[in-house]
């Protein structure tokens, strides 16, 4: 006598239901249960995720031009500067197709602080108040967002802002049917991506409307900040997206054209070289006349200075701002530090400010960074303890997709010790304010840069070790404590943040510290609090990867044992995993 699978009823096969829990690369969490009879899906209790909800699942929203994540720091030129490039810039978005041998690609470059950004946030303005612009993304390297430093949230991004163009008629239906399609789609190569969600589509709706009139340039900003996301490396994610927006350009079908503004760095260098399609390049060197256009910088804000101090008019004469031009070597963002530091109200007057920047000018200018790197360097020295104030630094900079609530409890000892440490440095970061985001931030990339060079920050220069070893003691204090040491706020245990603090935990368990069985029952209570989780398993692994092959560490057998302990008590199954090879040889040992 046959039985009847529970998954076998009236005739119908393969009946499943299952828990979908879905979140996307902003954070945001959907919970579906789905039904699946044989290969198709539908959903009970009304719930459904349609294909437009699938595609903003996978869009980066704070790498648009406009964005609030942006908003309250984006760089912008300062009225009446870098006109000179903007007008190239613009003449070939609304006329490039006339010259003899039409680009298609314009490659943004420069050193680092020499306002790219700035130049492709104000290009970006301009070109959507116009309706140019059909769709950016701003990569950065210490976004709030993590996927902003990510290849993978790219191409849906600029899908996304493509398909909310009405001039682009039939392109949205058609997107949304392929996503419909082909849930898909979003995992595949960017290439691919490109072809399915952009190339193809535009490809159907040939004919319907007239691509002239449709917006004309996408701009990619940041591209050297893009970095490796477990799957690829940096520079290999970067080579990816410029092999797919080459490609895009060579298809009759693709009308728009491309900005990419990013540093010189070897493999866009290298990839660019090669190209066999020609290229327009935009190097911000002295053809641009950058010294007069910080000149104008320096003076408008240095008058909107004197207003608000009540200076007199002779405040900032015309040989300091020359002096300041000539230190700045075509870098704005030297005499955009140098403006924050003289309106820092931690420090001082700005004259007192103003007269420390003109006594730290030396005459070594060895290298185009010379001036620069003496400018942080000094600033750094400003904090009452330098050495500690760069192991915050390089900490939130690893963090930097978290809050300052989350960074400030674990990084604080006592209460206030952020602006102790950090309170004089406010014009190389913005400590977690409104104006802020509510998340540190710092200014530019080329203050890491400095950091992480121990040619170019000398004995400010903290290594690898020194500052894997700061964070872990950091995490340790956090555990023996019970919470935030300084008990300024209170850390929620069980909560999302909670999750993201106990990922970072197991991985900066130090197994050489002392710990008890008191310190790993409590936190697995706060840890396990909806159940077993992965992040006990990444705990043990952290802790034991220290060890022996022959031979586990006190700490490590302190937690597998509380780990252990714990599964049994609740009734939970106890996973191969938290048996280490040795238990295992020990037991077939046994056994034999």
């Amino acid at each position: 006598m046959s039985t009847t699978s529970p998954q076998l009823r009236n005739g119908r096969h393969n009946i499943a239901v299952q828990e979908l829990n879905i979140t996307n690369t902003e954070g945001n969490h959907y919970d579906m249960r789905t039904t699946y009879h044989n290969t198709a899906i539908t959903t009970t209790s009304g719930s459904h995720i349609e294909p437009l909800d699938r595609l903003l699942g996978h869009v980066a929203h704070g790498a648009v031009h406009d964005s609030a994540e942006r908003g309250p720091h984006a760089p912008k030129c300062h009225p009446e500067t870098r006109t000179a490039v903007q007008l190239d810039i613009m003449s070939w978005i609304q006329s490039g197709e006339r010259d003899g041998t039409p680009k298609r690609i314009l490659w943004l470059s420069g050193p680092a602080g020499s306002g790219k950004t700035a130049i492709a946030g104000t290009i970006a303005d301009e070109c959507y108040k116009g309706g140019l612009l059909a769709a950016s993304f701003f990569f950065s390297a210490f976004a709030g967002s993590r996927n902003r430093r990510w290849k993978k949230p790219f191409i849906p991004t600029l899908v996304y802002r493509l398909i909310q163009h009405e001039l682009i008629v039939g392109l949205k239906k058609a997107v949304l049917r392929v996503i419909k399609r082909d849930p898909m789609v979003f995992e595949r190569h960017l290439d691919q991506q490109l072809e399915e969600l952009v190339l193809k589509p535009l490809r159907k709706i040939a004919g319907r409307s007239n691509p002239q009139h449709w917006p004309a340039v996408i701009i990619v900003d940041g591209l050297d900040e893009c970095q490796g996301d477990g799957e690829s490396s940096g520079p290999d994610s970067q080579k990816e997206i410029l092999s797919a927006l080459s490609r895009a350009c060579t298809d009759p079908a693709f009308p728009f054209r491309i900005i990419v503004a990013s540093r010189p760095e070897p493999v866009i260098r290298h990839f660019f070289a090669a190209s066999p399609s020609p290229i327009l390049r935009i190097f911000l060197d002295d053809k641009y006349d950058p010294d007069s256009d910080i000149r104008l910088f320096l003076e408008a804000m240095f008058s909107d200075i004197r207003r608000r101090f009540n200076l007199p008019s002779s405040w900032a004469s015309k040989d300091v701002v020359d002096l300041l031009v000539t230190e700045a070597s075509g870098q704005f963002i030297y005499a955009a530090t140098v403006v924050r530091f003289l309106d820092s109200p931690h420090l001082g007057a700005p004259q007192q400010q103003l007269n420390r920047v003109l006594e730290w000018r030396r005459r070594d200018n060895s290298t185009a960074f010379a001036p620069l790197d003496r400018l942080y360097d000094r600033i750094l020295r400003t904090s009452p303890e330098p050495l500690l104030a760069v192991k915050w630094l390089r900490f939130i900079d690893d963090c930097s997709w978290r809050d300052a609530v989350y960074l400030r409890c674990v990084l604080e000892s006592y209460i206030g010790e952020t602006e102790h440490v950090l309170g004089t440095l406010t014009s190389l970061i913005g400590l977690g304010d409104d104006n802020s985001g509510g998340r540190f931030h710092f200014y530019h990339k080329s203050l890491l840069d400095f950091l992480g060079d121990p040619h170019r920050s000398s004995d400010l220069h903290i290594n690898e070790s020194n500052v894997r070893r700061f964070v872990q003691d950091r995490y340790y204090q956090f555990l023996l404590a019970r919470g935030p040491q300084s008990n300024a706020t209170s850390f929620p245990l069980v909560s999302r943040s909670s999750d993201v603090f106990c990922n970072q935990l197991c991985r900066n368990i130090d197994a050489r510290r002392e710990y008890t069985s008191e310190d790993v029952e409590w936190w697995l209570t706060n840890l396990s609090a909806n159940g077993p989780n992965n992040n006990i398993h990444d705990m043990l692994h952290s802790v034991h990867k220290e060890c022996k092959w022959y031979r586990c560490l006190p700490a490590c057998g302190v937690w597998r044992k509380g780990i252990l302990k714990f599964y049994r008590q609740h009734g939970w199954r106890e996973p191969m995993a938290m048996k280490m090879p040795w238990d295992r040889f020990k037991q077939r040992k046994a056994q034999a």
